[in-house]
């Protein structure tokens, strides 16, 4: 075999170790969701409902607390020490964490597991990331960075759907044994054949780089802000108000995952290509407002579907967008910009899960309403944020 296929059938087998970590970590995160009620529910008592439902988006939320204290710590230590040996101490963590998780019998021991596995998550994906910024070119991180997402939400749409499956199976530990076996097979696989990176050089002036980043970190604080409310708002609906189980919740999220996935791996490149990454932003913020201000108003399982798959498609847009947008802005720094990025979307998504847990035992259309007015918001705000173009065609 010749150089150059050599060269790049170890290209594609990098590339695909990124996207099994990434794919095993929202997996991990994702199979959570629709059993997190009901888990509650058998802890605290089913007629707890409001108990239940401020605990749902606290579990859901410091998760993400974990994520926006360390990625940013974590991405410093990978520009230092190299992107190898932090992700592969991230996937070692995970995998433990993700499987004590299984054991959990109180509220105390579940709460200290989800803030370990999201600790060790910081680790994983934002150093990924970084780890492509470094050996890639901007025309083709594009297309790398949608690949990265749809991973994710493919991660997200296997985890919900497994779980629910094997929740109705009764064997509610299975998942999370599973998710901790596959962490540790990929830290086999990637301490074997992912390389250390390649740092490039600054690819942006000083002058350009600091108010972009800070701009773009607060619109991925907002975008997340927002996932994370529609994630605890949807399943506390879909069980309290549509009186749906935990299969019929989980294929909300898989459908909400498959939109993503679509998104992203058919129009996401293209769009930034002919558009230009920063004309994307103002229309996903107002096409994911209008999706989650849809449903309080869908009162059957169909509509329902139609409003996620309208939010879902905006956001799996948006979200990876900005991760672009930012790491053109990082220039060398990938993994500072991007664990801070990473820190700002976790904080964000924390704050969106909470916040709609407690909304929603206010009233069950509080945390869409109010979801929705933050990014319409966000729409005027595009505007004045200080963001380089990305290119496009004129």
């Amino acid at each position: 075999m010749n150089a150059p296929a050599i060269a790049r059938r170890e290209s594609h087998t990098r590339l695909a170790l990124a996207l099994a970590a990434v794919f095993v970590v929202a997996m991990g995160y994702g199979m959570v969701l629709p059993v997190l009620p009901f888990l509650l529910a058998r802890v605290l008592g089913a007629a707890a409902s409001e108990a239940i439902a401020w605990h749902t988006g606290l579990l859901t939320g410091v998760y993400m607390l974990a994520l926006f204290l360390f990625a940013p710590l974590w991405g410093r230590v990978s520009d230092r020490a190299g992107r190898r040996t932090v992700i592969l101490l991230g996937l070692a963590g995970f995998s433990g964490a993700i499987g004590a998780f299984a054991l959990a019998s109180n509220l105390m021991l579940a709460y200290t597991l989800r803030l370990l596995a999201g600790l060790f998550a910081a680790a994983i994906v934002p150093v990924i990331f970084a780890w492509i910024g470094d050996e890639q070119a901007p025309e083709e991180r594009a297309r790398s960075f949608a690949w990265l997402y749809a991973a994710n939400a493919l991660g997200f749409l296997f985890g919900p759907a497994l779980s629910g499956w094997l929740t109705f199976a009764d064997a509610p530990a299975l998942p999370f044994y599973t998710v901790a076996t596959l962490s540790g097979m990929l830290w086999l696989a990637v301490y074997r054949w992912l390389p250390e990176s390649r740092v490039r050089s600054s690819e942006v002036t000083p002058e350009t780089k600091a108010p972009s980043l800070v701009g773009l970190l607060a619109l991925s604080l907002l975008a997340m802000l927002g996932l994370g409310s529609f994630e605890v708002a949807l399943a506390l609906q879909g069980r309290q108000v549509l009186n749906l189980g935990p299969r019929e919740i989980g294929w909300m999220f898989a459908e909400c995952s498959l939109v993503m996935i679509l998104v992203q791996t058919s129009a996401l490149a293209p769009l930034i290509r002919r558009r230009g990454a920063n004309r994307l932003l103002a229309p996903g913020l107002l096409a994911m407002a209008a999706g989650v201000g849809l449903l309080p108003y869908a009162a059957d399982y169909p509509l329902v579907l139609l409003a996620v798959a309208l939010f879902a498609a905006a956001s799996g847009l948006l979200i990876p967008a900005l991760a672009y947008l930012v790491s053109l802005a990082a220039g060398a720094a990938q993994g500072a910009a991007l664990g801070r990025q990473t820190a700002a979307a976790s904080l964000g998504q924390a704050a969106g899960s909470a916040a709609a847990g407690w909304l929603f035992t206010l009233s069950v259309g509080a945390p869409f309403w109010v979801t929705a007015g933050l990014l319409g918001l966000g729409v005027l705000a595009v505007r004045r944020v200080p963001i380089p173009d990305s290119g496009g065609e004129p």
